[in-house]
């Protein structure tokens, strides 16, 4: 990220794999809280029986 001291601002370059890494991160995030449905009717099974 270089500055451009002629504008004054700076200038931000596009990388698809580093976007493609951030939004892997992000989903892997966010399924780590989910349980699997097959998992979840297991356990409510479960606590049927008890």
């Amino acid at each position: 990220m270089d500055k451009n001291p002629e504008k004054g601002y700076q200038s931000y370059a596009y990388d698809d794999q580093g976007t493609m890494e951030v939004s892997r991160q992000i989903m892997n995030s966010y399924n780590s809280g989910v349980i699997d449905p097959s998992e979840m009717r297991r356990i409510a099974e479960q606590r049927e029986e008890e």
